[in-house]
């Protein structure tokens, strides 16, 4: 093609012709132009849709990790007997009645019957999120709406997380209260059952520093359970709103 291009130009100048000759090469020039418009175009073109095969594969893989972080949520807001703050709730709120009018015998059994408090992390899954900001891919995946509620949701993720543990630490440190008294009393009540209950007369006197200790202990842990029960039921709401909104741009 460009041997016969050449051999018109110099048939041009050969036959003195040059007038035709300067249009002939500037319409050349049109068309080599043309030609890179057009590649660069396509480029562009091939490019684009690179980039958004690339952004829907990301998009799945963050709706995958927002459905993970809603079971993980779920299950630590259950009633399961282990590990669910709905569970521990319920459970302490039973013992502050208790403990309100007063322990008696027939309760004891009821009230060791599980643990009270236990540190949970929510360990929610943000790896497809660090992906997206350590490639520098987050601001690119979709609309300004998307990017910040995204952004928005795995702030919330991490504030929640901070403060559960948080509000643990103060569990914690009144459960540290409790040794001498009600831990103490359950390690034995499992093993001598009428031997426990004789060595720890506080258990009837709502008066008794161990008493006391125990129950603002049950009533921190109800309040940290409701909380956060309260918390991850959030959670699992913005991860569903969240999903929605990458499905509505997909």
């Amino acid at each position: 093609m460009i041997k016969f291009f050449r051999k018109i130009r110099q048939n041009l100048l050969m036959e003195n012709k040059t007038g035709k000759y300067f249009k002939y090469a500037f319409g050349e020039i049109v068309l080599v132009v043309i030609g890179i418009l057009i590649a660069l175009q396509v480029n562009n073109w091939n490019n684009e849709r690179l980039k958004s095969e690339r952004n829907q594969g990301l998009l799945i893989k963050l709706t995958k990790e927002l459905k993970l972080n809603i079971d993980r949520a779920a299950g630590l807001d259950s009633l399961a007997f282990y590990g669910g703050f709905k569970g521990r709730y319920l459970f302490s709120d039973s013992l502050t009645k208790i403990m309100q009018r007063g322990i008696e015998v027939s309760d004891l059994d009821f009230m060791i019957s599980r643990g009270i408090f236990w540190v949970n992390d929510f360990n929610l899954n943000t790896a497809v999120f660090e992906e997206l900001k350590n490639t520098a891919s987050l601001y690119a995946i979709g609309s300004d709406s998307l990017v910040t509620a995204i952004n928005r949701y795995y702030k919330l993720c991490e504030r929640e997380s901070y403060y559960n543990l948080k509000y643990s630490d103060e569990c914690i440190y009144l459960r540290q209260q409790c040794y001498d008294g009600w831990i103490d009393f359950t390690q034995m009540y499992r093993l001598q059952p009428k031997v426990a209950i004789t060595n720890h007369p506080w258990l009837f006197n709502q008066r008794a520093p161990e008493y006391i200790h125990f129950k603002q202990y049950v009533l921190r842990t109800r309040g940290h359970s409701r909380l956060i029960s309260g918390k991850l039921k959030g959670i699992i709401r913005e991860s569903q709103q969240l999903i929605t909104l990458i499905e509505s741009e997909q």
